[in-house]
């Protein structure tokens, strides 16, 4: 960006703030006005789509709206770094999602918004992005899923993202890239341990016996399905759903947005993630080993060498208890809302069904 403009809340956005953003990007024009509008959830972040007007005859480039994402209104989410010890620290966290678009976006081959802004105050730990408005695109949802052509869809969008930074050792030199040392970053065991006890007293009932069997097994080994894994490794989403996802009316391409818990760790996060809520189980199972075979023969098309369909099945075994992992924690770590209860539900749900239908439970000791 060429030139640094302040970090503000949500609440802190002013035409001469939008104005200033435009202008980093080359926009020559001045916003007189705007008309903002909540998006999302705000579980772990506050999103807002600004309506603007202009002063005089806007350029032809000049948008009618676009994006905003700020550090989180909600005493949980935004203290949750401090108060928890969930991210290495908050800076972290909101450094992800705000050095990707800085650092990596533009390497990335996947389809991510323009960015008109991306800031970070590393003393406040406040943040502010503004991206295009890629409207009407269509926000996914992972409650209602994927059909199969929006699967593939994703799969191949995230695939040029792995393969761009496939193994890329100098990018994991970069001071502002988390580089996990375990499996999985930002959720220690003790973490788990806290989460899984408060799980288990404010949603006793909510999932069915076997499944609340093996999250309670997965909690137990967590620190040895941690460990520490071998390359190949790749920049990774991981957060990588329907929810973060824009899909275009006309069936081309995904963007995909989200990037705050994104990190360089090893590869089939992003794929045992996505699938375990994407489809229905019967659907999964249907057409999982296709979709993966597909996945992998893009990976080899984009210039991935040595990485057989075998590994990527074993690492596809090993991340598909990634996903419980994430949405046990995230019970107790954020706002707490009617649809995020059953969202959280049913992902660890699909993860479960996921890991047991690919016998990734033999990977767990006792």
């Amino acid at each position: 960006m060429a030139q640094k403009i302040p970090v503000v809340t949500a609440e802190g956005v002013t035409s001469e703030w939008l104005t200033q953003a435009l202008h980093q990007r080359g926009v020559d024009a001045s916003v007189a006005a705007f008309r903002p509008e909540a998006v999302g959830t705000g579980q772990l972040g506050e999103t807002r789509r600004f309506h603007l007007q202009y002063k005089g005859t806007p350029p032809p480039e000049a948008p009618q709206s676009v994006v905003g994402k700020f550090t989180s209104n909600n005493a949980v989410a935004a203290k949750t770094g401090k108060t928890m010890g969930f991210y290495r620290s908050e800076v972290m966290f909101y450094r992800s999602e705000v050095m990707f678009y800085r650092e990596a976006a533009h390497r990335a081959g996947i389809r991510t918004p323009m960015t008109y802004a991306a800031e970070l105050d590393p003393e406040t730990n406040e943040f502010s992005l503004l991206f295009e408005d890629l409207a009407p695109a269509q926000q996914g949802d992972q409650m209602s899923g994927c059909t199969l052509v929006e699967t593939r869809m994703a799969l191949s969008e995230v695939s040029r993202l792995h393969a761009a930074f496939w193994n890329d050792t100098e990018l994991m030199k970069q001071d502002w890239l988390y580089v996990p040392t375990g499996a999985q970053g930002y959720y220690t065991t003790a973490l788990v341990e806290e989460c899984w006890d408060y799980f288990k007293k404010t949603y006793e009932g909510w999932l069915p016996k076997p499944i609340e069997e093996l999250c309670a097994k997965l909690v137990r080994n967590h620190a040895y399905w941690n460990r520490p894994r071998d390359f190949p490794k790749c920049y990774s989403h991981n957060d990588f759903r329907p929810d973060n996802m824009l899909f275009s009316k006309d069936g081309s391409r995904v963007a995909v947005v989200d990037w705050q818990t994104s990190n360089f760790l090893g590869s089939g996060m992003d794929v045992a993630y996505f699938l375990g809520g994407a489809l229905p189980r019967e659907v999964r199972r249907a057409h999982e080993r296709q979709l993966l075979r597909e996945y992998h023969d893009d990976l080899i098309k984009y210039g991935v060498t040595d990485y057989s369909f075998e590994h990527l099945m074993d690492d596809y075994r090993h991340y598909s208890f990634a996903v419980i992992i994430v949405a046990v924690t995230a019970t107790m770590i954020v706002k707490r809302t009617e649809r995020g209860d059953r969202l959280f539900m049913h992902m660890i749900t699909g993860g479960a069904h996921q890991a047991l239908d690919n016998d990734a439970m033999a990977l767990l000791p006792g």
